[in-house]
């Protein structure tokens, strides 16, 4: 009976000490990973950078895919990933100051020029009387959206109007334009309903149109406006000085070759900035 007894008591703390070793491992594992959040299905420069960067170190990274400009935002201030690069700065700094969210910016990465988009019209002097507009309808996109406009000379806008603006700081609408905001993932589905669109460049492609060749007109990236929307790489402030992070970040993707896969893959729809903060 004592044998039985002693036997049963090797073998439950077999079992407890290989509960936690896979405890262990799995943490392990989890400690090596980290979560780089990002929009869409297309991120070829992301996995061409963490390729050689998981060759050449023990981390691994995961790329979490979002549907919309929202959940990145909310992840990585609820710290399901580590890491996030999918929208520009005037967008994520302003859900920053509105959530206390305490991000911080360890690079620009590209910028994506908005475009005007229309299954109807080759111009933008062609809009008529009361035309359908349809422009994202979150603060940032809406705001260049409306500057895009301006340039274009379709509105003018109040002087002084600043950064954030929406419709009612148009000071100009002579063709009585009739605006319709939509969360940007949906614009590009309401082309055929109105006159023109205003679509984010990553959801242009998203929904096959090539912003260099099928927009009718293209946001000027060397426009002063434009500095704000240069997408950026984000983390929570206690991970601005994180080592593996920095690492991949500058010697991975802020380089030569990464700069080749966007010029090749997008041609022009996508212009690498590259440069740390």
């Amino acid at each position: 009976m004592r044998k039985i007894f002693k036997n049963l008591a090797i073998l439950s703390l077999a079992l407890l000490l290989a509960s936690c070793g896979s405890k262990d491992s799995s943490k392990k594992a989890e400690d090596d990973t980290l979560k780089l959040g990002v929009v869409g299905e297309r991120n070829v420069e992301y996995e061409d950078a963490i390729k050689r960067y998981e060759e050449d170190t023990d981390k691994h990274i995961e790329i979490v895919r979002f549907s919309d400009y929202n959940q990145p935002n909310d992840a990585l201030k609820d710290g399901d990933i580590d890491l996030s690069s999918f929208a520009t700065y005037i967008f994520i700094e302003d859900y920053n100051k509105n959530q206390n969210a305490g991000f911080t910016y360890l690079a620009d990465s590209i910028i994506s020029p908005m475009g005007v988009y229309s299954s109807k019209l080759k111009k933008v002097d062609e809009l008529k009387e009361g035309s359908k507009v349809a422009i994202p309808v979150e603060t940032s996109n809406n705001s260049r959206a409306l500057y895009i406009l301006e340039a274009a000379g379709v509105i003018k806008i109040k002087k002084d109007a600043g950064d954030f603006i929406t419709v009612d700081d148009i000071e100009e609408n002579p063709k009585n334009l009739e605006f319709i905001e939509l969360p940007a993932d949906q614009v590009s589905r309401a082309l055929e309903d109105v006159d023109i669109a205003l679509i984010n460049s990553d959801m242009a492609m998203e929904a096959g149109l090539i912003p260099t060749q099928d927009s009718i007109f293209l946001e000027d990236p060397e426009n002063e406006r434009s500095k704000n929307f240069i997408n950026v790489i984000a983390v929570k402030e206690e991970n601005k000085d994180n080592e593996y992070i920095k690492n991949f970040i500058e010697n991975y993707y802020l380089t030569d070759q990464t700069r080749k896969i966007i010029e090749e893959e997008y041609k022009g729809s996508v212009i690498p900035i590259f440069k740390t903060r």
